[in-house]
């Protein structure tokens, strides 16, 4: 008498936990996570490149931190908790490939005065920008626009936005600020202030504003608007590159980003938040 082929209740349980696991496994092996953190000012574009990536490659994560600083991207790069640091001005390609590291130059970003979409003062001179930060003008209405009181924010010296409107503004590097700026460490931080808050100005990046949904307006400097056509021929001179340093032998799906981010399909999301692809 032949036995009945049916499995017994606890053999299906069994037999559904087995492929719950082989099902769970193979997901993992699957997916692969690129952790990368580093320069807040360099987030927005990175932030837009991977979601980007991640729609064309479902299996990769992207965890994109918070922000380290300098010293501490490449250490965390160095010991292997992160795959890519972002940074900005001031890479020594030589001393970072001594740590066995390569540089990536992605992109080059205009940096900008800002001000709240609110203010209607197209441009302001050399001269104007250190008045503010001085406080010797403190109303919209001493550069020709309605009256109102100028908020300013600043960045931290030692971070890359200022750096850049110290080396190409004369009178800002002797310039005493006046008591009432308030300092942004982060530049999330300052894209938020100048979004909401009537009658700012400060130190931000062409990407921020293209990101601000026209909450942020750039201002022109010297008569000259900060353009990507004007940053890409160097007539608007204020402007900061984008790195991303890895491995010097990445690993395969970091090789593959990089690749994403150098090709056309890259170079078109540069250009969409007025960035400049690199050579």
């Amino acid at each position: 008498m032949l036995r009945s082929s049916r499995v017994r209740p606890h053999n299906w349980r069994l037999l559904s936990l087995l492929m719950v696991f082989t099902l769970a496994h193979v997901k993992t092996v699957m997916a692969y996570e690129i952790v990368i953190d580093g320069s807040t000012g360099v987030k927005p574009l990175v932030i837009s490149l991977a979601n980007t990536y991640r729609e064309l490659q479902p299996a990769i994560q992207i965890e994109i931190g918070a922000g380290l600083d300098p010293r501490a991207r490449i250490q965390a790069l160095t010991h292997k908790k992160i795959d890519i640091a972002m940074a900005s001005h001031g890479i020594d390609s030589q001393q970072i490939s001594k740590l066995g590291l390569q540089v990536h130059r992605i992109a080059k970003i205009a940096v900008v005065m800002g001000v709240h979409h609110g203010v209607d003062v197209p441009s302001i001179s050399h001269q104007q920008l250190c008045d503010i930060y001085s406080g010797k003008i403190n109303n919209w209405k001493s550069l020709g626009g309605e009256s109102g009181p100028i908020i300013p924010f600043i960045r931290p010296n030692n971070e890359v936005d200022t750096e850049v409107i110290i080396e190409h503004v004369p009178c800002f590097a002797e310039l005493h600020l006046a008591a009432d700026i308030q300092v942004k460490n982060k530049s999330g931080q300052m894209a938020t202030a100048l979004a909401q808050t009537p009658g700012a100005i400060g130190m931000t990046t062409l990407v921020r504003v293209a990101q601000s949904n026209q909450h942020i307006i750039p201002l022109a400097l010297n008569g000259i608007p900060p353009t990507p056509s004007n940053l890409m021929s160097d007539v608007y001179p204020l402007s900061r590159d984008v790195f991303l340093i890895t491995a010097s032998q990445p690993s395969p799906p970091v090789e593959e980003f990089l690749a994403f981010v150098r090709s056309e399909s890259g170079a078109n999301i540069i250009r969409a938040n007025n960035a400049v692809p690199a050579k």
